[in-house]
């Protein structure tokens, strides 16, 4: 029984050992080479399909794009075992980065992206080559924005936590248009402010695209102090611009009116759309106290006046130096169309980015012009 005993716990001995070795972590040069034939094969495939894609009719191009994101999530569900054999090793880096990099290319996600950007902010963090991953990571949802947030507290490389800090500033200050609540805002251009402070202060050299943060920042906190400068309740900018006949005007020539400015372009669908309703609202408001002003981001005022030649738009309309004008600046202008309201004072009242309902413009407009010929007596 002692022989069959012993016997047993040699097999079982045998056995785990065997098993313990089938474990053993791969070679790392066997792994990169594995990596770098996996991208070597996904990079054939995608120039592929980017060859398809443009060369492709419009309606195909939809399918095509579906394409090469499932090609990338394919692709990173191979090499993510790379990644988790050592997540800490340099080919475990690589792997993660490799998915990051292409995934943010296309705007992936999924269970794949999310551990790849989670092994880079759990074991990479201060490498000095993250700070090249930022800007794709943010393309992958709500793991990218934990790995910039991580990045931009904890990392001990001075670039890429002044990177991370300005890319989470850049996103507030482009998200603050979008946000419905006024009351909202100004927390919002104050975190945003901060975050972008905070980057020029922590790498202000480092460089985004073709600049550097600190130019790059500098651009944005003017925007910042423009959308405290347009708030609900604020005053209007005053602002000059031309008439189609190259006369001067400016805004305050219509103090004592309710004011639409509407800064639209003839190439924009959703502009052109909203052309009927304002043509009714211009006619029901006929001898009230409010004047629609049509500002346009056309590149040629010809454009614009051939486009009025067939249009119908029997209102006031100004023109100058098209997408550089001083009215697109002032009034921060990032879509179109963009619709400021102002009562009699030149006050702001109300705000849209992109068109408005037709009945809550309507509301607005007839609130104010009411308020105005009260105020008139």
């Amino acid at each position: 029984m002692r022989l069959l005993c012993a016997a047993a716990l040699a097999l079982s001995l045998g056995l785990w050992v065997a098993f313990a070795e089938d474990k053993k972590p791969a070679d790392p040069k066997d792994r990169a080479a594995k990596l770098a034939d996996l991208k070597k094969k996904h990079d054939a495939a995608v120039k592929e399909l980017s060859d398809r894609l443009a060369k492709a009719e419009p309606n195909e191009k939809r399918g095509i794009f579906a394409e090469i994101r499932e090609e990338v999530l394919l692709t990173a569900g191979k090499v993510i075992k790379i990644a988790e054999e050592d997540p800490k090793d340099e080919t475990g880096f690589a792997a993660s980065a490799f998915i990051v990099e292409s995934a943010g290319k296309v705007g992936a996600g999924g269970p794949d992206v999310e551990k790849a950007v989670g092994f880079v902010a759990e074991h990479h963090l201060n490498n000095a080559k993250v700070k090249d991953l930022l800007i794709p990571a943010m393309q992958t949802g709500s793991a990218g924005a934990k790995l910039l947030k991580t990045a931009s507290e904890k990392s001990t490389d001075k670039d890429t936590k002044g990177t991370a800090l300005f890319i989470r500033g850049f996103q507030m200050a482009q998200g603050i248009d979008d946000e419905e609540d006024e009351k909202k805002v100004p927390a919002l251009v104050r975190e945003a402010t901060e975050l972008l402070e905070a980057a020029v202060k922590t790498a202000p050299d480092a460089k985004v695209g073709s600049t550097t943060i600190s130019k790059f920042a500098a651009q944005e906190l003017e925007g910042l102090k423009a959308v405290t400068a347009l708030a609900v309740g604020r005053p209007a900018p005053g602002v000059e611009s031309k008439l189609l006949d190259d006369k001067k005007t400016k805004l305050e020539d219509y103090k004592g009116k309710v004011v639409l400015l509407d800064i639209w372009a003839t190439w924009c669908g959703p502009c052109k759309a909203m052309i009927p309703h304002e043509r009714a609202l211009v006619k029901k408001m006929k001898d009230k106290p409010f004047v629609l002003i049509s500002v346009s981001a056309d590149d040629e005022k010809k454009t614009l006046q051939k486009f009025l030649e067939k249009e119908d738009m029997p209102w006031v309309h100004w023109w100058d130096n098209g997408p550089e004008s001083a009215v697109l600046k002032a009034y921060r202008v990032r879509a179109f169309p963009t619709l400021y309201l102002m009562d009699r004072a030149g006050i702001i009242r109300h705000k849209w980015v992109g068109a408005p309902d037709e009945k809550k413009l309507d509301e607005a407009v007839e609130e104010l012009v009411k308020a105005a010929e009260k105020a008139k007596g």
